[in-house]
This record gives structure tokens, C-alpha cells and sequence, in this order.
């Protein structure tokens, strides 16, 4: 498994900022150059989307993705009218050619810093990410939706990889800190887990665990009472054996 970096040395810092563009994908739309928001129609911001999303493709491919409903002609013209849209108000954030479109290399992309996160936690290798040990938990820990409101296609099936991948991370990264006898950080990566997806057995065991292992034995039966009672009441079945076996031994004498 991979290890956590020590509070001291880690990963070095790169927050975004500075003078290059900063695109926000998690929890809603946004791009910004140092401190300043830079607005766009919707078109823009779809398309600056889906190349964070995507990275570099053909125009014809990203125009048809981007305007299903259109023929491929009209859809074309979409995209050039678009691009000459978003160029007018941030030259240098794309970088197209005749043939295809990406976005600029130097654009910072938040939805980009967390997958090297994920990677690395969950495949336990690869480079490290370019942020330091006390950004780490910071970054797994934001609960924020991929574009919430957007209903495209391409965004409701990114949006269940990212939010799968990102409840493993903080899984990953909430056990590590319960061995490294740091529990309440271990606890916020693993109710965020549970914010994300909840009904996840594995992630409320991390929250049980993180609990008792601060000695907060209240606090963990009444998370496990709470999530036993969401579960019978919206899906109809009880926790899983290994949470009941987790929270077992500490409901002795306690009428459940």
C-alpha cells in the first residue's frame, strides 16, 4: 500500500497559484487567472470542460460530442464559433490546431490534481503529486460534485468514475492515517467518503473505527445506529456482517 507522506517532507506545494489559469470542475464551473474570474457563455464552459475531461481530440469528434443534436457541418460551426468565443476572453487557455483542440498544458485543472491523487493512493505508484503532504488530505477530503446541474452524457459518466475512484482514495487514505494513529483526520477523509456515497459499508466502518479509535464510543454507535437506520429505511437491508461484527462488542448491555 502506498505510504502517506510525513507532515514534514513531502510532495511539493503547487496550489494553482500565479498567473496562469486556474479551471474548476468540482463543485461547479469556474476559471480564473490569478485572482480574477474570467466569464464565459455556456458553450465556453462547456468546452473547456470536456478537454479537462478529455484532453486533446479531433474537432470533428469533440464538435459532435458537444452538439449531438446537430448535423456535423453545423456542429463544426458551433465549435468555431466557440472557440473564437473563449479565445476572445482567454487567448492563451486553448491550444488548437486545423485538425483538433486541447486545452493549454499550463492550465491548472483542480479535477486533474485529484485524479493524481487517486492514482497514487489507489495504484500505488506513478509520480507523486505536485502538492505536499498537509494539501493531501485537503484535496481528497473536498466533497465537491463534478459540474452538479450538468446532465450531459459525457458529464453524468465522468462523474460516477471520479466519485467512485475519489470514495476509494479517501478509504485508502483514511485507513492509512488510523495506522499512523491519527484518527481525526482519518475521520474527516471517511465521513467525506460517506457524504459522497452513502451507502457504502466499507466507508461508515472507517467512520466506526476512527471513532472508537479516539475512544468516542458514543459517537460510533450512534454513526452506526443512523446509517443501520437509513439503510433499512430507503433500501430495506441491514449493514453488512463485518460492520456489525465492527460495532458488536461495544453494544453489550445496550438495547439496540
Amino acid at each position: 500500500m502506498t505510504r502517506i507522506p510525513s507532515q514534514r517532507t513531502g510532495w511539493p506545494r503547487s496550489d494553482g497559484a500565479g498567473d496562469g489559469f486556474q479551471l474548476t470542475l468540482l463543485g461547479g464551473f469556474s476559471l480564473r487567472r490569478g485572482g480574477s474570474a474570467i466569464r464565459l457563455a455556456p458553450s465556453g464552459q462547456r468546452l473547456l470542460a470536456f478537454l479537462a475531461l478529455h484532453q486533446r481530440h479531433p474537432r470533428g469528434y469533440v464538435a459532435s460530442m458537444l452538439w449531438p443534436e446537430q448535423s456535423q457541418e453545423h456542429a463544426l460551426a458551433s465549435l468555431r464559433t466557440t472557440l473564437w468565443r473563449v479565445r476572445s476572453r482567454a487567448p492563451e487557455v486553448l491550444s488548437p490546431t486545423r485538425h483538433d483542440v486541447a486545452l493549454h498544458s499550463e492550465v491548472t485543472v483542480d479535477i486533474q490534481r485529484l485524479a493524481d491523487v487517486v492514482q497514487y493512493f489507489l495504484e500505488g505508484g506513478g509520480p507523486k503529486p505536485s502538492i505536499d503532504a498537509h494539501t493531501v488530505l485537503d484535496v481528497l477530503a473536498s466533497p465537491g460534485e463534478l459540474l452538479p446541474g450538468w446532465y450531459d452524457d459525457w458529464v453524468l459518466m465522468e462523474r460516477e468514475r471520479v466519485r467512485l475512484q475519489h470514495v476509494r482514495a479517501l478509504e485508502a487514505l483514511a485507513e492509512q492515517l488510523l495506522d499512523h494513529e491519527r484518527p481525526s483526520d482519518a475521520l474527516r477523509a471517511a465521513l467525506t467518503a460517506t457524504a459522497l456515497e452513502p451507502f457504502r459499508d466499507s466507508s461508515h466502518a472507517v467512520v466506526v473505527r476512527a471513532y472508537l479509535s479516539e475512544g468516542n464510543t458514543a459517537e460510533a454507535i450512534r454513526h452506526f445506529r443512523h446509517y443501520r437506520s437509513q439503510l433499512l429505511e430507503e433500501l430495506g437491508v441491514e449493514p453488512s456482517p463485518a460492520l456489525q461484527e465492527l460495532i458488536h462488542p461495544h453494544l453489550t448491555g445496550i438495547v439496540s
